[in-house]
């Protein structure tokens, strides 16, 4: 919830970027390019057996990268970091698409699933209205780096308070300390 400040990046186009409408665009494409790249890419994520814990890094990586994307003194780097979130965040969807699948009972995967859908989806939306309120009363780019540094702070009070989720192996048995069903 915190470090989605899309809706932010008309204002932190104007306010850095002179507000060009190209640039604008960039940012949006930047983000996809990154989860493109990464979900053509994914094959090796069959093979991460802790995926609790690669999915709270994931989740600080994105954290990280909208913080960066607050800070970063140029459009290329800007560009990057949004990127680097567009990459850390497909992960983190295939993760806990995977999570879910392999954990939840059969007479509940349909519910269990709505329910990530809803809040994944609303999880977004919610960020928006936290991003634009906090920037109401900051800036867009504090508003941008707070929120990347709450996410971060967030995957490390989620890996704290939930061992057993840091601990989470998949269920292949061809995994390499895989916990086997």
């Amino acid at each position: 919830m915190f470090g989605l400040p899309i809706v932010l990046f008309p204002a932190i186009n104007a306010q850095r970027f002179g507000g060009d409408p190209r640039t604008l665009g960039l940012f949006a494409t930047a983000i996809g390019v990154g989860g493109l790249l990464t979900a053509i890419l994914s094959g090796p994520l069959n093979r991460v057996a802790r995926q609790g814990a690669a999915m709270l890094v994931s989740l600080a990586v994105w954290g990280a990268a909208f913080a960066g994307f607050a800070v970063a003194p140029g459009l290329g780097l800007t560009l990057v970091m949004l990127a680097i979130a567009g990459a850390a965040d497909s992960i983190t969807v295939v993760l806990r698409g995977t999570i879910i699948q392999t954990n939840t009972p059969d007479q509940l995967r349909g519910r269990i699933t709505a329910v990530e859908y809803v809040a994944g989806v609303s999880g977004g939306q919610l960020g928006n209205l936290e991003a634009g309120a906090l920037a109401a009363i900051t800036t867009p780019s504090a508003s941008a780096l707070i929120g990347g540094l709450l996410t971060i702070i967030g995957a490390l009070t989620l890996a704290t308070n939930l061992p057993d989720f840091v601990r989470q192996h998949a269920l292949a048995p061809n995994l390499p300390n895989a916990r086997q069903p």
